[in-house]
């Protein structure tokens, strides 16, 4: 993680700053170049989608949307077990 870090810092895309509630850490904060970057990137990731999705009719696309939701939620369901299990220990 560091090094992937590191790299982004050289591109002048991150800054690290001092965490203001814990002397250890460093948070890592986007520059506006790194979140120019970023909108740039879901920009064209939805126009890929919308690309691909363009082929599919709206039934299909009822049931995809239907079936990612599903997975979503079984995920969160099984997150929110996890972080139980983990607050017992």
């Amino acid at each position: 993680m560091t090094a992937a870090v590191d790299r982004l810092e050289k591109l002048g895309l991150v800054v690290r700053k001092s965490s203001p509630t814990d002397r250890r850490a460093r948070v890592v904060h986007l520059t506006a170049e790194g979140k120019r970057l970023a909108v740039s990137c879901f920009d064209r990731h939805a126009k890929d989608l919308e690309a691909l999705m363009s082929g599919l009719s709206q039934k299909e696309k009822a049931q995809l949307y239907g079936s990612i939701k599903k997975l979503g939620l079984l995920a969160a369901e099984q997150l929110s077990r996890q972080e139980v299990t983990a607050s017992r220990t």
